[in-house]
């Protein structure tokens, strides 16, 4: 793919990718409203905790994606987590996603010697679920992901 070039993340990226993870979100509407501030709070979060595993898609030099993801240890191992791919509306079907897929997980497969991936994407919608499962990912039966709001649940236990 001679138009797409990955390469690491740099602080000065952050901005960008900011704005393109909002639009993401903003075009494919999975409920979760994200804002330029709160995209790159959490995308500054990711790339301290894992520089190694930060990349950046380049569509013929222009700045169109990324992905990152930690390294967690794990009782078989380490694993890919916590993953974030994301892909301006403009450019998703080129392969940039997969050529990003390919280089982080090369990259931490490498150098942390990873033994499995794992991420959360949203049931309910056909994509992403649907191009993960092309990947070779699966659901996993056994588990679920929870979530609830932080004073409720405090209030709720300390009611007991």
């Amino acid at each position: 793919m001679k138009d797409i070039n990955i390469r690491l993340m740099k602080k000065g990226d952050l901005q960008l990718l900011s704005e393109i993870y909002v639009d993401v979100y903003t075009k494919f509407d999975v409920g979760e409203r994200w804002t330029v501030n709160t995209a790159k709070k959490m995308l500054t979060y990711f790339f301290k905790q894992q520089p190694d595993l930060s990349f950046v898609a380049e569509y013929r030099g222009k700045i169109v994606g990324a992905f990152i993801a930690i390294v967690k240890p794990w009782c078989d191992g380490n694993h890919l987590t916590d993953g974030e791919v994301f892909v301006h509306p403009d450019y998703q079907r080129f392969g940039i996603g997969k050529e990003l897929s390919k280089v982080i997980y090369k990259t931490a497969i490498t150098n942390h010697d990873i033994k499995a991936i794992s991420f959360v994407t949203f049931r309910k919608f056909e994509f992403p679920l649907k191009w993960y499962k092309s990947h070779g990912f699966k659901e996993n039966e056994d588990s679920i992901m929870i979530t609830g709001d932080a004073k409720d649940i405090l209030r709720k236990l300390e009611k007991k």
